[in-house]
């Protein structure tokens, strides 16, 4: 078959040239059509249930809401967890659902289930429960800050402007403004007045309810005409609301100015951001799924340019997030990595065969890159990360098959086989060994096809963009390569060619010869294979006492503290100073915390809390605080903690949840950006820790630090979870498991979710009294929350604009006691005090009730410093330490977070490699025809892990379940390719009649050329990966950091140091381990051919025969 196949390319080979310019132009096409995108579009299996009812405490949230929808949601098919948060007026339910599921198909169910629990909600629930889904590709790609001196409104209004330009590009799904003030218009009524004129606060609302409508009465006919009837009584300014008559007194009108004030303001804050001391106000923006991340961006910058002649002076626009930046810088790193591999393999193949023939094999780069993007385009599949670090890792391993085959070709010229013969017959020699190891690598990555749950999802696009890159180098190999060869493959002149090849059987015999050991690499390489063989046992020995001492050596320096982690450790760019606010802070409050943090910032926390005048921006842009970037421009930074870029404060209401410019662990935080890697005077790691420090002693919130990381969300590295029915109970438990973690070396960050909640005031209603008076509850319910939280009641129109009318009491009003006691209620009586039927008193309450399939829980959360200790280490401490706590009957103790994640992809990828190593050596069975000699090709595979170690050893590194274990899984397919490809030629030699010896070191000398080859280029092309370093061919300059580098490390040190040493393996170990094969079969057919000579002895006696010589 893949003689007729590579046959007919050479004899077709225009046809194959003008394949080839179609690749080009469709591959360019597809590479520049596909979507940029930072992360893939995955799919998350959760639905998520909001429900808000303003003013109600935790306990009866739980109760009224939370509770009736979850009974509703237990019928649901396929969950996996239900979890669920009551606050202050909210009440959060997330679905999550086995791995896998469709959420198209269940989003409907999940939506009938809740609204079967409708019914059982309040009443006065004004607005219906929200069910949503989260998809990736809705997560914002750019956030804009807008700050200055300019003031809120002003900012609002530039804001909204460069929200409706935005939205207007094509891929935007939405530009959405956060923070900033809302113009309201707000009547604040008098209490003492009300009560003077017998007018309640819900009668007041109800009349301007009522007066700003504008009626339409029908029509009318007056003589032939016919007009329409109207009645505009909508207000026309704000002051028209004080003319409103909202009762009588002793028969004289009662008008609103005479028992309220109309104020022409603002909504009360729920939430203030700052960046870098100066107030400011965020823009998300969200692109349309499929869309190119990298083209919005640019559009979205030439539309800041024209505007930003039109604003303030001193007004500042700043990127807090793009992600186009991060794709772009992949794509280019992709790039360069890609003409680098070119380069690399044109210098690592030239002095062995001529820079024509080099540049040939190097083609398989570009051919199978582009026959890769038009597959990946086709399949709707955008670049993102996984696909660009995918192929990146596949630039060394394409060329391995078109080495193989030029090389044989090169081989067979050299042997004087004429050119057009030598491109089919040294392809169909090596052809079944390379279609045989491309498959061995293709089925180690074919089970991570099958990778479930959020992780499985975010990696599932390596194994497909390996498995179709790598299918592609072997098209190109097998068809591409060999019709160019028959074109363009030259010798050099300089090149001794072994004989003159007239006729057909010299043709065969010069194809059939191995090659000429020639060359002073050959010649060690010769005798140092001929002492191996002369000492096959000791090489053997030497090999497994290498693979044991690397293992060990990895245990005992780092495997003790570092052992194993879920993902590698990365620098941060961003980290979040997070503020857990006690319950019921208000904005001031929360703002004062972050004040006294940012000032910390800068002066360090010996200088005391901050004043309520005191501003961050008095202490920021000292000329002390210089950043020198690595063109040596000198910048003004805000704070003097090295590398700080911008400084971002977002707080909020505890009872408003908040709006937030990053999303992080909590609505209150300070967030710090950090210059890029190759702008850092060091690493960010010192940053945090100096941050620390600085803010350690801040009292009067709970204050911890969050790094940003690389990768799929894994959870906090410890997570407790503390389940039972009583919260106090499940506090002080928490409090104890807090105390036990602060024991434990590189805890830091120690938390937990456990909220006191704030006081209470408890209203106790008489019924009986109510009930006379023709009161329920929910009047009065609804009274309280017109007062107090206040209630939309209509609309003001001015231009294109609807401004909020709301009644509420003001805000001095609202922290009186005596106000509320007085509080006028409508009954059909008339009016009665509110202290007529209730009585007030001061309670506890709840903060927050967090339940985990319908069971309160309390969750203990904290951070491991990764840079010393891995968190798998701390954990095990950790669970040692609470093993002998004695808990209350019906109270119990999980880890679960990462730990679950852990756990789960570490069961895959152990499961992944017994499959892909099942499916090899099946794959080897198929190729040899034989048993033995697969499992003396998985040796290798076995003892490479002693590269890998002595490579995690050398580095530093623990052993990444995602990363080593994903590299150990690469590393078994391309490790088998080199030595299928020596076997297999090692056989055809002993079936042409060379005795076993002279056959094993005639094929490794043979293929030692190709076999170094390949591990040498593969190697070379992960080495930016490790290193950081690399060339930028689009600036032309020498780039010595890369970001991703960090995240991908481990995986490619895994590759590099496994393949290095089993490059070694295949070279030596395995032609003597073929060589002790192959003697332990000819003792074992001696021994079995004596005993049946034994065997049947007697009866060549008996009938004076012998037995026959067998051949």
């Amino acid at each position: 078959m893949i003689f007729s196949i590579t046959d007919t390319a050479v004899k077709k080979r225009i046809s194959i040239v003008v394949l080839c310019i179609l690749i080009l132009v469709f591959g360019f096409i597809s590479y520049y059509s596909m979507p940029r995108e930072l992360v893939p579009d995955i799919n998350i299996p959760y639905i998520f249930v909001s429900t808000s009812y303003p003013g109600v405490a935790p306990i009866d949230i739980e109760q009224s809401i939370t509770i009736p929808i979850e009974n509703k949601l237990r019928g649901l098919k396929g969950v996996k967890e239900i979890s669920s948060s009551s606050i202050e007026g909210m009440s959060s339910i997330v679905i999550e659902y086995v791995a896998g599921t469709d959420i198209d198909d269940v989003l409907p169910k999940t939506k009938d289930k809740v609204d079967m629990a409708r019914q059982e909600l309040p009443s006065d629930l004004e607005n219906d429960p929200v069910v949503s889904e989260i998809n990736i590709s809705d997560m914002p790609i750019i956030t804009l800050a807008l700050s200055g001196p300019a003031g809120l409104v002003r900012l609002k209004e530039i804001a909204e402007d460069l929200e409706e330009e935005i939205e207007a590009v094509s891929g935007v799904l939405a530009a959405t403004i956060t923070g900033g003030l809302e113009r309201e218009i707000r009547v604040e009524p008098y209490p003492d007045k009300l009560a003077y004129y017998g007018i309640s606060i819900v009668g007041l609302q109800a009349v301007i309810a009522n007066e700003n409508l504008n009626v339409s009465g029908g029509s009318i006919r007056m003589g032939d005409g016919r007009f329409q009837l109207r009645v505009p009584g909508e207000f026309q300014t704000p002051d028209e609301i004080y003319g409103l008559v909202v009762g009588t007194h002793n028969s004289n009108p009662v008008y609103l100015k005479d028992v309220a004030r109309v104020v022409d303001g603002f909504k009360d804050e729920t939430g203030r951001a700052r960046i870098n001391g100066e107030e400011a106000i965020s823009i998300q923006i969200q692109k349309r799924s499929g869309e190119n991340i990298i083209e919005i961006a640019e559009q979205v910058d030439e539309i800041i340019e024209q505007s930003r002649p039109t604003w303030p002076a001193g007004t500042n626009i700043t990127k807090l997030l793009d992600y186009s930046e991060e794709i772009n810088d992949m794509v280019i790193e992709l790039e360069n990595h890609m003409i680098t591999g070119f380069i690399l393999v044109v210098a690592v193949l030239f002095f062995a065969m001529g820079i024509r023939n080099a540049i040939l094999v190097s083609m398989a780069i570009p051919f199978s890159m582009f026959i890769t993007f038009i597959i990946l385009n086709s399949m709707g599949i955008t670049l993102n990360m996984i696909v660009l670090f995918s192929l990146t890792l596949v630039i060394g391993l394409v060329v391995d098959d078109a080495i193989v085959i030029v090389e044989n070709i090169y081989r067979f010229m050299e042997q004087g086989v004429p050119k057009m013969q030598a491109t089919v017959r040294a392809t169909v020699e090596v052809g079944p060994a390379v279609v045989s190891s491309t498959l061995t690598t293709l089925a180690a990555f074919f089970p991570l096809l099958f990778w479930t749950g959020i992780m499985g999802e975010f990696m599932k696009y390596l194994p497909i963009t390996v498995i179709i890159a790598l299918s592609s180098s072997l098209f190109v190999a097998i068809v591409i390569n060999p019709a160019l060869g028959a074109i363009f493959m030259k010798l050099p002149s300089t090149r001794h060619i072994d004989m003159k090849v007239e006729t057909e059987e010299e043709t065969r015999k010069a194809a059939e010869a191995p090659a000429t050991v020639r060359s002073p690499m050959l010649k060690a390489y010769q005798r140092l294979l001929k002492g191996a063989l002369n000492h096959r046992l000791a090489v053997v020995l030497i090999a497994l006492f290498v693979m044991t001492l690397t293992i060990m050596l990895w245990y005992y320096r780092i495997g003790m503290t570092k052992s194993v982690e879920f993902f590698p450790y990365t620098e941060p760019e961003k980290f979040y100073v997070n503020m857990d606010m006690p319950e019921g802070a208000d904005i001031e409050y929360s703002d004062r915390i972050a004040r006294q943090l940012e000032i910390a910032l800068s002066k360090g926390n010996a200088y005391g809390l901050a004043s309520p005048d005191e501003r961050p921006i008095d202490y920021y842009y000292q000329d002390k605080n210089i950043h020198i970037n690595s063109d040596g421009q000198k910048t003004v930074t805000p704070i003097d903690i090295t590398d700080v870029e911008y400084i971002i404060s977002n707080t909020v209401t505890t009872e408003s949840g908040g709006e937030s410019l990053f999303s992080t662990g909590s609505p209150n935080y300070i967030g710090i950006e950090l210059y890029n890697m190759a702008e850092r005077a060091r690493p960010s790691y010192e940053s945090v820790e100096e941050t620390r420090k600085r803010i350690k002693d801040i009292p009067g919130a709970q204050i911890t630090i969050e790094e940003e990381e690389m990768g799929p969300p894994t959870g906090d590295a410890i997570n407790i979870e503390i389940s039972g029915d009583d919260f106090d109970v499940l506090g002080s438990i928490a409090k104890e498991v807090r105390k036990a973690l602060e024991q434990i070396p590189f805890v830091q960050d120690i938390k937990d979710d456990y909220i006191s909640g704030s006081p209470t005031v408890k209203l106790e209603i008489d019924r009986q009294k109510a009930a006379i008076l023709g009161l329920s509850t929910n009047d009065i319910g609804f009274a309280l929350k017109v007062a107090f939280n206040g209630l939309k009641v209509s609309t003001y129109r001015e231009g294109d604009e609807d401004y909020d009318i709301t009644v509420q009491l003001s805000e001095e009003d609202r922290k009186k006691t005596d106000i509320l006691r007085e509080l006028l209620i409508t009954t059909p009586r008339g009016l009665v005090p509110l202290s007529t039927i209730a009585k007030f008193s001061v309670t506890g309450g709840l903060g927050q009730v967090t339940r985990i399939d319908h069971d309160r829980v309390v969750t203990v959360n904290a951070n491991v410093d990764e840079s010393k200790v891995s968190a798998s280490v701390v954990r095990k401490h950790a669970q040692k330490l609470l093993e002998g706590y004695s808990l209350p009957s019906g109270y119990k103790i999980s880890f679960t977070g990462e730990e679950d994640m852990q756990q789960e992809a570490e069961e895959f990828l152990s499961r992944a490699f017994l499959v892909g190593i099942l499916l090899i050596i099946i794959i080897l069975v198929a190729e040899f025809n034989s048993v033995s000699q697969p499992l003396l090709v998985m040796t290798s595979v076995i003892l490479s892990w002693g590269g890998v170690f002595f490579g995690l050893t050398l580095m530093g590194y623990s052993f990444c379940v995602i990363m080593t274990g994903v590299g150990v899984i690469s590393l078994a397919g391309v490790v088998v390719k080199n030595a299928i490809v020596l076997i297999d030629y090692i056989n055809r030699l002993i079936q042409r009649g060379m005795p076993v010896r002279e056959a094993i070191i005639a094929g490794g000398c043979t293929r030692l050329r190709p076999v170094l080859f390949t591990a040498v280029t593969a190697i070379l092309g992960l080495i930016p990966m490790v290193t950081g370093i690399s060339y930028d061919f689009h600036e032309m300059k020498l780039v010595l950091v890369s970001e991703s580098s960090q995240f991908w490390s481990n995986m490619a040190i895994s590759v590099i140091f496994g393949l290095a040493l089993s490059t070694t393996l295949t070279l030596i170990v395995v032609p003597t381990l073929y060589s002790l094969l192959h003697s332990a079969s000819d003792a074992s057919d001696k021994v079995i051919k004596r005993i049946k000579d034994a065997y049947w002895a007697p009866f060549y006696r008996l009938t004076g025969t012998a037995p026959e010589e067998e051949d």
